[in-house]
C-alpha cells in the first residue's frame, strides 16, 4: 500500500508530468502560430493557408485532452462544490467527497472504454482528413490517451484519499468552522482539529474579545 502511495516520488511520476507540460507547450505554440500565420496570409498578404483548420484542430485536440489530464494531475478542475459550505463535520464531508470521486472514476472509465473503441476503429479503418490527408487516428488518440491519464490520476487520488480517510478519519485540509466529532477525537487524540463544542467555545471567546474591544 505504501509503495503505491510513494509513486509520487518516482521518476515515472516526474517524467509523466514533464511530458504533459512539453505537449501543452508545443501544442499551444503551434496552434497559436498557425492561427496568427493564417490571419497574416488572409488579411495582409491576400493569400490562403491551405488546410490550416485541420492542422489547428489536430493540435487543439491534444492541447485540450492533455490539458484536461494535467488538470487531473493538479486536481484543479473547476467544481460546483457545495459541501464545504454546508457540511462542516470533516468525516461526513470527506466521506461524501470520496463518493463523488468514485463516481468521477466510474464515468471516466466508461468514457475511456468508448474512446478506446473509437481509437481502434480509426486505427483499423485509417480515415483521412479532406484537405491534407492527415490520419484521423492522430486526434482520436489524443482523446484516448488524455482520458487514460485522467483515469490514472483520478484512481490514484481516490486510493490515496481512501487510505488517509481510513488512517486519519478524513483526508482534506480543515477549513474555517470545520470540526470533528467527539468520537473522532477519542479515536484520534492527536488531531488538532476542534470538536463542535470546542469550536463554539472559540467563537464565544472571539465574540467576547470583540465586544471588549468595542
Amino acid at each position: 500500500m505504501n509503495s503505491i502511495l510513494n509513486i509520487r516520488n518516482t521518476v515515472f511520476w516526474v517524467i509523466l508530468e514533464k511530458s504533459m507540460r512539453a505537449v501543452l507547450v508545443i501544442c499551444s505554440t503551434v496552434s497559436t502560430g498557425c492561427i496568427l500565420y493564417a490571419v497574416l496570409l488572409r488579411y495582409v498578404l491576400n493569400s490562403n493557408f491551405y488546410g490550416s483548420d485541420e492542422i489547428i484542430l489536430l493540435f487543439a485536440f491534444w492541447l485540450y485532452f492533455i490539458g484536461a489530464a494535467y488538470g487531473s494531475y493538479e486536481n484543479s478542475h473547476i467544481k460546483a462544490d457545495l459541501l464545504n459550505m454546508y457540511v462542516k463535520n470533516m468525516r461526513y464531508k470527506d466521506g461524501l467527497n470520496l463518493i463523488a470521486q468514485a463516481v468521477t472514476v466510474l464515468v471516466n472509465c466508461i468514457l475511456l472504454v468508448w474512446a478506446f473503441e473509437s481509437f481502434l476503429w480509426a486505427l483499423e479503418k485509417m480515415p483521412l482528413t479532406t484537405s491534407l490527408k492527415i490520419p484521423i487516428v492522430i486526434p482520436k488518440s489524443a482523446i484516448f490517451f488524455g482520458l487514460l491519464l485522467m483515469a490514472f490520476y483520478h484512481i490514484f487520488y481516490l486510493f490515496e484519499n481512501t487510505v488517509n480517510f481510513i488512517r486519519k478519519g478524513y483526508f482534506s485540509t480543515p477549513q474555517k468552522n470545520d470540526y470533528v466529532s467527539e468520537k473522532h477525537r477519542a479515536k484520534y487524540p492527536n488531531d488538532s482539529t476542534p470538536t463542535k463544542s470546542e469550536l463554539l467555545k472559540m467563537k464565544e471567546i472571539e465574540e467576547k474579545q470583540l465586544g471588549g474591544d468595542n
